[in-house]
């Protein structure tokens, strides 16, 4: 059969994402998720991960949001906040994107006591942004770790694709051996409201995940695995 990563962008965004997510793997079909190791709520995330071991933890790279945890770059502005999508796009150095990952790395391992399943980054900046696609590269080889690419993946499960027949249909026509969903379930909280643009649909993603026809589906055509192949 087929194996099927369910992964959950956002961990350590807020609070109320933080157990939507853990609310997925124990009562959907979530298998792992990404920490945003430069948020406010990572080491309750972190916290939270560590009563669940077979809910895999990769790291989420964080470029565009928050503060960086090297000081100011191109990355930046003159404070060390990170800049917009598109000002990395026109002025991100490959090497500062380098240092700023392993940076996230470094204090991902030292937080969590161990390596991070894979690699991927928030709103795909090291897809997009070449400068950082060629950094993140060369961190994954240096740590022996995968990182995600845009294919054998399903990344349209968002905003107005947010329902079962949505999810059943893709999956339905994947041929590949291992494929990947990408996805952001969660609780809404005021934070969420105030910090993101993609905020209450989280709460349809979390339904949808523990929905029962969808788990029946998953059950018959798949074995859910996180990104180093173990089990559920």
């Amino acid at each position: 059969m087929k194996r099927l990563v369910v992964n959950a962008d956002d961990f350590g965004l807020t609070p109320a994402v933080n157990y939507g997510i853990i609310d997925a793997f124990i009562n959907g079909i979530l298998t792992s998720t990404t920490l945003m190791i430069n948020q406010p709520y990572a080491l309750e995330a972190i916290n939270l991960s560590k009563k669940f071991e077979r809910l895999g933890l990769g790291i989420h790279l964080t470029f565009d949001k928050g503060s960086s945890l090297t000081g100011v770059s191109s990355l930046t502005d003159s404070n060390g906040i990170f800049l917009s999508a598109n000002g990395l796009y026109e002025q991100g150095v490959e090497e500062d994107f380098f240092n700023e990952a392993e940076a996230q790395i470094k204090k991902f391992i030292e937080c969590v006591g161990r390596k991070p399943t894979h690699i991927d980054s928030h709103h795909h900046i090291h897809i997009r942004c070449k400068s950082a696609f060629e950094a993140i590269k060369r961190l994954a080889k240096l740590y022996d770790l995968k990182y995600r690419t845009q294919e054998d993946m399903l990344d349209s499960f968002y905003d107005k694709n947010v329902t079962v027949d949505y999810l059943i249909k893709n999956l339905s026509n994947v041929e590949s051996e291992f494929y990947e969903v990408m996805c952001h379930p969660g609780f809404c909280d005021k934070i969420l409201l105030e910090t993101s643009s993609y905020n209450s649909v989280r709460e349809q993603e979390l339904e949808v995940l523990k929905n029962s026809e969808l788990k029946n589906f998953i059950t018959k055509n798949f074995i859910l695995v996180d990104f180093l192949g173990d089990i559920k």
